[in-house]
C-alpha cells in the first residue's frame, strides 16, 4: 500500500483530470437526456430479469462509481491525497491509461445508446415490436453498453487508485457478465429472436470485437 502522503500523480494534477471527468459525465448525462429515446416499450412478450436485489444493485454500480471524481474536484486532499492507495510499476502511465478508458467509455455507452434508442432499458426483456439492432457499435459487439460501463468503472479505480473502487469495478465486470449471459439467452430463445440472434452471436464478440 502506497504511503497517504506520497500520491502519485500529485493532488493538484488528479483534480483537473477529475474536474474534467465530471464535466463529461454531466454533459454525457444531458446529451442523452436531449437524444436518447422518447419512449421505452411499455409491453414486453418474454422477460428474464435478475432477482430483485441486483436490478437495484446493478444501477447503483454504475452510479456510485461515477460520482466519485466529483467529490475529488471538491476536495483533492481529503478525497484522493488524504486516502490509502494502491501502487505498482508503472501505476502513475496506468493513471493516464485509466482516464483515457473512461473517457472511451463514456463514449461508447453514448454511441451504443443512440444505436439501440427505445430498446435501450434496465429490464431484460424482449418487447413486443422487439427488433434485432445490428447498427453502430452493436455491428461488432452484442453489448457495448456494458463493454463501455467497464471501462467506465475500470478508469475510474486506475485513476484514483482507489481498493475500493476496485472493488466495485470487479462486481460491475462480473454482474455486466451475468446480465449479458443472461439477454443472450433470451434473445436466442424463441421467444427472442430465435435464429437471427444465433447468427448475430456467430459474427460478434460479446464485449469486444471477434478476431476476424
Amino acid at each position: 500500500m502506497r504511503s497517504i502522503r506520497s500520491p502519485v500523480l500529485d493532488a493538484n494534477t488528479v483534480r483537473t483530470l477529475a474536474a474534467v471527468m465530471a464535466l463529461g459525465t454531466v454533459g454525457g448525462i444531458v446529451m442523452f437526456a436531449r437524444h436518447g429515446p422518447a419512449r421505452r416499450p411499455r409491453e414486453f412478450r418474454a422477460e428474464d430479469n435478475p432477482p430483485e436485489v441486483l436490478q437495484v444493485v446493478w444501477p447503483l454500480l454504475v452510479i456510485v462509481p461515477q460520482l466519485y471524481p466529483f467529490l475529488v474536484a471538491v476536495v483533492p486532499d481529503l478525497a484522493y491525497a488524504g486516502l490509502p492507495r494502491f501502487g505498482f510499476p508503472g501505476d502513475d502511465v496506468a493513471q493516464i491509461a485509466g482516464f483515457l478508458l473512461w473517457g472511451l467509455g463514456g463514449l461508447l455507452v453514448l454511441w451504443a445508446g443512440r444505436a439501440l434508442g427505445r430498446f435501450m432499458m434496465l429490464q431484460i426483456a424482449v418487447a413486443t415490436d422487439h427488433r434485432l439492432i445490428d447498427t453502430g457499435p452493436y455491428a461488432f459487439v452484442r453489448h457495448p453498453t456494458y463493454t463501455g460501463t467497464m471501462c467506465l468503472a475500470v478508469g475510474v479505480s486506475l485513476l484514483f487508485l482507489s481498493p475500493i473502487l476496485v472493488g466495485l469495478a470487479v462486481a460491475v465486470v462480473l454482474v455486466a457478465n451475468y446480465r449479458a449471459r443472461k439477454e443472450e439467452r433470451l434473445l436466442g430463445s424463441p421467444a427472442g429472436l430465435g435464429e437471427a440472434y444465433g447468427a448475430y452471436m456467430a459474427r460478434t464478440g460479446r464485449f469486444l470485437p471477434r478476431p476476424r
